[in-house]
């Protein structure tokens, strides 16, 4: 497990150590479990974090949401390896892992904060131009 990794997964272990999540959050919780077709969390695999990924993906989840299911998957004991999974995706392709997002942005994991440029794409910024007259 990389060193940032294994950061990431102790600081969402200490996030999830704080929680104290009453019966609809697990409930709500559970929902997205079920259609991700979890039945163990304690037995996922990364097959199943992706999944879940679709599943957050095309939900409305807010990022605390989003940074709480996985807190709750943490309490239940997801494997560390897919939990390193589930934190360094990049659901919305903006560049950014899903860690990222929910511990140091603040932003959505769900959708692309930036617009992102291809590697070859030219920025082109306005030039500072002389007051021309024009005559016609």
């Amino acid at each position: 497990m990389a060193q940032t990794t294994q950061l990431q997964v102790q600081e969402l272990a200490r996030f999830a150590q704080e929680q104290q999540f009453n019966e609809q959050y697990r409930q709500y919780f559970g929902d997205v479990w079920n259609e991700a077709g979890v039945k163990n969390i304690s037995k996922m695999t990364t097959q199943d974090a992706q999944q879940t990924l679709k599943v957050l993906a095309n939900s409305e989840a807010s990022p605390q949401f989003v940074k709480s299911l996985l807190a709750q998957a943490a309490i239940d004991g997801a494997p560390p390896q897919v939990l390193e999974y589930l934190l360094s995706s990049d659901i919305d392709g903006d560049g950014r892992t899903l860690a990222q997002e929910i511990f140091q942005d603040g932003t959505n994991p769900l959708s692309a904060d930036t617009p992102q440029l291809s590697p070859n794409a030219e920025v082109i910024s306005p030039s500072p131009t002389e007051d021309l007259d024009w005559q016609i």
